[in-house]
C-alpha cells in the first residue's frame, strides 16, 4: 500500500512541473530513446511437459524448414553464380569488345553533390537541368 502511494506522489509532483522543452531538444531526447531502447523479450511460457515437448517439437521443425529454404536459395544462388561466371569467360573468349561493353561502368545518374540531405524540403523543389560545378557543358 505503500509503494501505491509513493508512485502516486511521484505522478503528481511530475505532473505539477510545467517545463517548456526546445522542440530540438525533445527531437534528440526521442532519437537517442529509441536509439536507446532495449529489445522486449517475449514472456516466458508456462507450459505442462507434454505441452513443452508439442512446443520444442514445432520449434524445431520451424528451424529445420527455414534451414532447408535457405539452403536450397543459397544453392539456387550459387548455381545462378556460376552460370553467370562462364558465360562471361565465353564472352571474353568470343568477342572481347562485347565482354567490355557488357562491363562497362554506367555513369552515376544522381550526383552525390545534388543536395545535402535534411529534414526539411528544399526551397527549390528539383533542379531539371543539373550541371556539375566548374563543367562548362550545358
Amino acid at each position: 500500500m505503500l509503494s501505491r502511494n509513493v508512485g502516486a506522489v511521484m505522478r503528481l509532483s511530475c505532473r505539477g512541473k510545467a517545463t517548456q522543452v526546445n522542440p530540438e531538444t525533445q527531437r534528440v531526447v526521442n532519437q537517442l530513446s529509441v536509439l536507446s531502447a532495449s529489445k522486449k523479450q517475449p514472456k516466458v511460457l508456462k507450459l505442462c511437459r507434454e505441452d513443452l515437448i508439442k512446443h520444442q517439437t514445432i520449434t524445431n521443425a520451424w528451424r529445420l524448414f527455414k534451414r532447408k529454404n535457405f539452403e536450397r536459395r543459397q544453392a539456387q544462388l550459387e548455381k545462378q553464380y556460376e552460370s553467370i561466371k562462364t558465360a562471361m569467360t565465353e564472352l571474353k573468349e568470343v568477342s572481347p569488345e562485347l565482354f567490355e561493353a557488357a562491363n562497362k561502368k554506367e555513369p552515376v545518374r544522381f550526383p552525390v553533390d545534388l543536395r545535402i540531405p535534411t529534414d526539411y524540403p528544399p526551397n527549390k523543389p528539383w533542379q531539371t537541368y543539373y550541371t556539375k560545378p566548374g563543367s562548362l557543358e550545358k
